[in-house]
């Protein structure tokens, strides 16, 4: 009987741990936004034409998922220039922007990326929800 009640306990312990393990990764997957942008970036840019790409990658980019890894040859080049006001990035001849402002003069938004912000409970099933909000 005791064993029974160990080996119950030792399930549930079990199936508890594999739940959070599975919400933490799912959450840390969605915990980088821009290394998804820039993915997808690559996919657009490579059907447009094979000329020059300048891509600007802002500071909260830079920090929620792109690194140099992100990065592919000719025809992509990139720019991590910090301070650069939004009025100046049209003098600068960027091809794409990176960033987390949702209107830049001159450039149009291609697509946004949603990216992790909270965990919701709920008394449904699952009884957790990963929310995300565009980034």
């Amino acid at each position: 009987m005791i064993w029974n009640s160990l080996f119950l306990i030792l399930l549930v312990l079990l199936l508890l741990s594999l739940g959070v393990t599975v919400t933490t990764f799912m959450a840390s997957y969605w915990n980088y936004p821009s290394g998804h942008a820039l993915k997808e970036l690559h996919e657009i840019g490579f059907h447009n034409n094979t000329d020059e790409q300048w891509v600007h990658i802002d500071t909260f980019s830079a920090m929620n998922g792109i690194s140099r890894f992100c990065e592919s040859d000719f025809p992509w080049r990139y720019s991590k220039e910090e301070r650069i006001s939004l009025q100046e990035f049209q003098q600068r001849n960027f091809t794409f922007l990176i960033n987390e402002h949702p209107v830049i003069n001159g450039f149009k938004c291609l697509f946004t990326e949603d990216g992790f912000s909270r965990v919701r409970l709920k008394f449904d099933f699952p009884p957790i929800l990963l929310v995300n909000q565009p980034k």
